[in-house]
């Protein structure tokens, strides 16, 4: 399913005011960037439209396919070649596989015009996998943790998905390596707080956007891959539930346009995550998560 959703001239009448430390929440898909100029206006704009269209979306229900999702449109911006100019966010179905990977490429490759900041969600249900494993990983004991059906579950889809892809194993072998120390560091202290839950289940989003960055070079589509973290998603230290600061919109917009100048490659930019602002440590959007990273990039423009 796809929604199509333009801002009007007039902003529509708000039931409420929207705090500015909140960010617009959207459900998947495409969003124009440089919507209302980046300003509070037009986040309380699209906060609206992304309401409308998560209420369309229920109502019509969500296959979260390929082409599922939403386009917000908009702003009075004119658009140059020295901006980044549309966002693409892709849900966990849609990037579940080595097949389906591939054809989110060639959608990207099917708009020549633009100039897309691609936001991808993990890897089918990674992370539904990586809390089971955490959970496990409590009280398996650490000569165990290599024994764990959802670590072994998850490591072999993304190894799979490499090899299918014609990608070398080395691109993940890092991120694996990280995944696996922090499984055995659970079963040592025996306990998973929520702040390790949130550096847990953030493996799915930054080991996708490896992958899919990587496949997209080796097609000669050029792309850098980006942890939301460490390109100005600003949050709350609320883990699991995080809130997007007001930071952050010029923050990332700084981020992307300077990477864009610097060097005009495709940014495959981790949704769901972020960086705490008083810890530094790595936290999680909540439900949603990805949709709002994606909402967020492309109502701040780049």
């Amino acid at each position: 399913m796809a929604i199509a959703l333009r801002f009007a001239a007039t902003p529509p009448r708000l039931a409420a005011p929207i705090p500015p430390t909140s960010a617009p929440r959207a459900h998947g898909g495409v969003a124009r960037v440089g919507a209302q100029g980046g300003t509070r206006r037009g986040r309380r704009l699209a906060m609206a439209a992304a309401d409308s269209a998560r209420c369309q979306a229920k109502r019509e229900g969500d296959g979260d396919g390929v082409l599922a999702g939403v386009a917000v449109h908009g702003g009075t911006r004119v658009e140059g070649e020295d901006q980044l100019s549309v966002v693409m966010k892709f849900g966990g179905s849609s990037v579940s596989s080595a097949a389906r990977m591939k054809e989110v490429a060639g959608l990207i490759q099917a708009f020549p015009e633009e100039r897309p900041v691609v936001v991808l969600s993990a890897m089918g249900k990674t992370t539904n996998l990586l809390l089971l494993a955490g959970e496990k990983a409590v009280g398996c004991g650490v000569t165990r943790v290599s024994e764990i059906e959802e670590w072994n579950m998850l490591r072999d889809l993304h190894i799979k998905t490499v090899d299918e892809l014609g990608l070398p194993r080395s691109v993940l072998h890092a991120k694996l390596d990280e995944l696996e120390q922090l499984l055995k560091g659970v079963a040592m202290m025996k306990e998973l707080t929520l702040r390790s839950t949130d550096y847990l289940v953030s493996f799915g989003e930054c080991m996708s956007t490896r992958v899919f960055a990587a496949y997209l070079n080796q097609i000669g589509v050029k792309a850098r891959q980006c942890d939301a973290f460490d390109i100005g998603f600003i949050t709350t230290d609320d883990f699991g539930n995080a809130e997007i600061l007001e930071a952050t919109y010029p923050a990332v917009a700084k981020r992307l346009h300077g990477d864009w100048i610097r060097d005009p490659v495709i940014p495959i930019v981790t949704g769901f995550l972020g960086k705490g602002w008083k810890s530094g440590a790595v936290t999680t959007l909540g439900r949603g998560g990805s949709d709002l990273t994606a909402t967020t990039i492309g109502v701040e423009g780049c």
